[in-house]
Parts: C-alpha cells; structure tokens; sequence
C-alpha cells in the first residue's frame, strides 16, 4: 500500500519526515527529537483464532490488553507476530501506520490521542514518521474511541 497516495486521495493533511530506522517509538523518539508523547503507536493484536484488532495509543502509554477485550468483544489477545502484524496491515512493524491499512481492520483509538490535534505515527516504513490529525486518524480508520491505555511501566 503507498501511504502516501492513500493520504492524497482521502485528502488527509500530513506531513512526512524521515529518520534512521527504528522498531521502538522510545528510539523513533530519540533520533527524530519528537516527544514520546507526540508519537503514537499502531499495535495489532490477534484474538485466539487470530483476528487482527488495532489499539492505537500514545508512545508514552502501553495498550492495556484486558481494556481493548473489553471494548472490541474479543477474548485472549496478544500481541500479533510481526508477520501476522504486517499481513494484516501491509505495513512492517515499527511502521504501521494508525489508517491504510491493506485490509479493514478493527481499530481502537485510546481517548488520550485524541487530546491533541495532531500526532506524528508509524510513517508506513521504518524509517519515515507521518504527522496526521487526530480527527483523519478516527475518519480514516473508522475508528473507535476508547480508554483502552495504561501507563507505561
């Protein structure tokens, strides 16, 4: 999937900026000098016969497993494989981004990325962050608001 065209042709307003390439949004961080708050993180998660569901939360935050089972009625979720996470996605871990993904996915955006305008997120490739607007992210998605994070540890 080219991120950059799906953002054109649903008119999204982003912007792109390139860094080295990172798996973590503590790194992705570090080497773009962006707040861990700033950042936001896409993770997939599988139930027990494997359906992909999408939490999406601040870097600063982790998705709290029993909060997305709750909101989304799925039961027994863990973390996808990277290969599962990228088949479902079409994006490589440590790149998804929150919206385009190659298939309609389940997505849970937690209430506390929705308190700022924008966010920069996974840029599609692990060595690229996309700033995007809250409100694209949730029209983009279809997703859901939700209190779905706990703080990081």
């Amino acid at each position: 999937m080219n991120l950059t065209a799906y953002l054109k042709a649903n008119k999204a307003d982003f912007e792109f900026i390139e860094k080295s390439t990172t798996h973590h949004a503590t790194d992705a961080s570090r080497t773009s000098g962006i707040p861990l708050d700033g950042i936001v993180k896409t993770i997939v998660f599988v139930d027990s016969e494997d359906k992909p569901v999408v939490g999406v939360v601040r870097a600063d935050c982790k998705v709290s497993r029993h909060k997305l089972e709750s909101c989304s009625g799925l039961r027994k979720l863990q973390i996808a494989s990277d290969e599962a996470a990228e088949r479902s996605t079409g994006f490589p871990t440590g790149g998804i981004p929150p919206v385009g993904h190659r298939k309609r996915l389940q997505v849970y955006v937690d209430n506390r990325v929705l308190e700022s305008e924008s966010v920069w997120c996974g840029g599609g490739t692990r060595t690229r962050l996309v700033r995007l607007k809250t409100a694209d992210i949730v029209r983009l998605s279809g997703g859901t608001a939700a209190d779905i994070a706990v703080a990081e540890d």
